[in-house]
């Protein structure tokens, strides 16, 4: 710059993000407007602690995890620390919510916990309740119908294990609590998006819900059971609980499991897990109902 010229230079941005044993830094390249991103970022992830590196803190290139550029028509997350890829995003919330997915599987490569897990778990009488299947088997609305009835939110879609071998212990990763839209009947569900919904797109609900009523990223609980939904709106009941075989318990967590580990090391723990652990089929065309008989019976530490 020459004497006088208010050209104003981007500057790079640094955002640290808490983990296990180590904080993940991510690099904002000059493109980045990194107000909105870190706006974004509270959408996607409004309980996993993160802050900006000071400007005056030197940070040394081969410290970054994950490197965040901005071209014209599009953002490139991509993993640095660990050989990850990357991603491609055109919008500030794409960009936000791919960052998300990433950091997650920085946690992973770091060895900070096991595995991660395609499910959804709340807290109930001090343990996760662990609901575990493919995709809209209804695992994030069981977690919001029991949230809505005093049960603290864990996680959804993705959930850490921290270990491979008992005690078995799962971990919330603060991301936001998501409903899909057309909700299914019923009022409680309905009052709980209502009042805590963030941002809506065109399939997906965002909520962000109270201190009292979920857990976010660092907060660990034993794991108490494993519920494998199973949805059927033909049944001929609302609800029925009944216990399920060790085997398809540890088919579902391999199934539903992402681990830079391989099958020789996955599948074993899953096995052991499996036989640790209690485990449950639910079979249900009624998500209330649903609801209410996995608190009636589950057991509790004060059933004696």
């Amino acid at each position: 710059m020459t004497p006088g010229d208010t050209t104003i230079v981007a500057q790079e941005t640094h955002l640290a993000f808490k983990g296990y044993g180590r904080d993940l830094l991510v690099r904002l390249g000059p493109g980045v407007d990194a107000v909105a991103f870190r706006e974004a970022l509270l959408i996607f992830l409004p309980r996993w602690a993160f802050w900006t590196r000071p400007t005056a803190d030197m940070v040394d290139a081969a410290a970054v995890d994950i490197d965040v550029e901005h071209e014209k028509t599009h953002f490139r997350i991509a993993a640095v620390s660990w050989d990850g890829g990357y991603s491609i995003a055109t919008d500030v919330n794409n960009a936000a919510n791919a960052l998300a997915g990433l950091l997650i599987d920085g946690i992973l490569a770091h060895e900070m916990a096991f595995c991660s897990l395609h499910a959804s778990a709340v807290e109930f009488d001090g343990a996760a309740i662990l609901f575990a299947g493919p995709t809209e088997a209804g695992k994030s609305t069981l977690a919001l119908r029991l949230a809505a009835r005093g049960c603290r939110h864990l996680a959804d879609d993705r959930v850490l294990l921290m270990r491979s071998d008992a005690p078995y212990r799962v971990g919330g990763l603060g991301l936001a609590a998501k409903a899909r839209t057309p909700l299914p009947p019923g009022p409680e569900l309905a009052a709980l998006v209502d009042t805590r919904w963030y941002l809506t797109d065109d399939s997906i609900a965002y909520l962000h819900m109270e201190d009292d009523e979920v857990l976010g990223f660092g907060d660990i609980r034993p794991l108490g059971c494993v519920i494998l939904p199973r949805r059927d709106p033909d049944l001929e009941f609302d609800a029925h609980l009944e216990p399920a075989p060790a085997g398809d318990i540890a088919r579902t967590l391999i199934e539903e499991a992402t681990s830079p580990v391989g099958a020789a090391v996955l599948v074993p723990a899953m096995g052991r897990l499996a036989g640790a652990c209690q485990g449950y089929i639910l079979h249900y065309r009624d998500g209330a109902a649903a609801a209410e008989l996995l608190l009636s019976a589950l057991p509790s530490k004060n059933d004696g």
